[in-house]
């Protein structure tokens, strides 16, 4: 593809940051954007010079006048806007979470097949230094044997209104899809990404029944989890909405207490703060290894990621076979918490990786 990516954003909150983003990449026009609030879909146009403004979503998916779109709603219509999507042949850059569970995302990448447009799902975490360095040492063997991961995600209190998407467990809210899932893919990816074998997990709603209207359909408001991989490593979650922390706010505007840390043989990793201890006490220091950058960079780089994926036909950092493989763990995390058992997990193959290829 040789002429420029027209692009549009479905959503103006979260968009706007996208937005931002991809007006500083080359080959890409900021085509159309869609949000249900005119105020908002105004502002993205006076901002960042959109040529299309819609009222809805599905208007904008349909209208022909775009090549790629970046999807920006509320977590349960991520599927549907993504499978709209590629019904008219638009590579798609999803927010996170990809999809509210396995069910959904194996569709989304089904469909990515079917249609063979690119799809990337959105983690822009994943391209901070401290995560890609941590990757690259993990990889390299400085760390020795990793055996243990630990995230913890502590939200001081609830920054939504009453009746908020985030607080409904049918619209993908919560602290796993909410929270959960970003502290565990820091991890993850950092680990390389080693197949999930088992989880076991609790949760409770104590604080976000008494926020919506129908107690039944709050979700959960913790959960406390740990996964089990196929290297013998194990990865555990301390994902709460209502943590009653004092910490640096967030984007949120709720003060956060945030923990990354990952243990091998030799040395472990504080991702929160970029630094590498080794484990021989002769040697035991904090060194960093690698320096943050700018929140807006990540952005940055993750849209120059999903436009070389696109032109250069090929899967993308965040491949939706990543993304289902994520989506079977916290499924097994919210089935593990819900039936308080164990919950074996089954990472599915392809006939190349169960054969070489031959």
């Amino acid at each position: 593809m040789s002429q420029s990516i027209r692009l549009g954003i479905a959503g103006g909150n979260w968009g706007r940051k996208h937005a931002a983003a991809f007006k500083s990449i080359e080959g890409v026009t900021l085509t159309a954007i869609a949000d249900r609030n005119e105020s908002a879909r105004t502002a993205m146009v006076d901002t960042f010079g959109f040529e299309n403004s819609y009222d809805s979503y599905e208007a904008m998916i349909e209208s022909g006048s775009l090549d790629a779109v970046v999807i920006c709603l509320p977590s349960a219509l991520h599927e549907p806007a993504t499978s709209a999507a590629f019904d008219v042949g638009l590579h798609v850059l999803c927010e996170s979470p990809p999809a509210i569970n396995e069910s959904e995302m194996s569709r989304v990448v089904s469909a990515a097949g079917l249609c063979g447009k690119t799809y990337m799902w959105a983690r822009h975490q994943r391209f901070a230094p401290e995560l890609l360095r941590a990757r690259d040492l993990i990889a390299a063997g400085d760390l020795g044997d990793i055996y243990r991961a630990e995230a913890t995600g502590h939200r001081a209190w609830w920054p939504f209104e009453d009746d908020h998407w985030r607080g409904n467990k049918e619209t993908g809210g919560g602290a796993l899809l909410d929270l959960g899932i970003h502290l565990i893919d820091n991890l993850w990816f950092a680990m390389g990404c080693p197949d999930p074998m088992e989880a076991v997990a609790s949760s409770h709603n104590l604080f976000l029944k008494e926020l919506v209207s129908d107690p039944s359909e709050a979700a959960e408001d913790s959960i406390f989890g740990t996964a089990r991989f196929s290297d013998g490593a194990s990865l555990s979650l301390s994902a709460m909405l209502f943590g009653h922390v004092d910490g640096p706010s967030r984007e949120s505007e709720a003060p956060e207490r945030n923990d990354l840390r990952i243990f091998g043989t030799k040395a472990s990793l504080d991702l929160i703060a970029a630094t590498k201890t080794e484990a021989n006490p002769a040697r035991r220091c904090n060194e960093t290894y690698a320096i943050p950058v700018a929140n807006e960079a990540l952005f940055v780089a993750q849209a120059q990621e999903f436009v070389n994926a696109i032109r250069e036909d090929r899967e993308p950092l965040n491949s939706g076979k990543q993304g289902l493989t994520l989506m079977k763990l916290l499924d097994a995390l919210a089935k593990s918490a819900k039936e308080k058992r164990s919950v074996p997990i089954k990472v599915a193959r392809s006939l190349e990786d169960l054969f070489g290829g031959l």
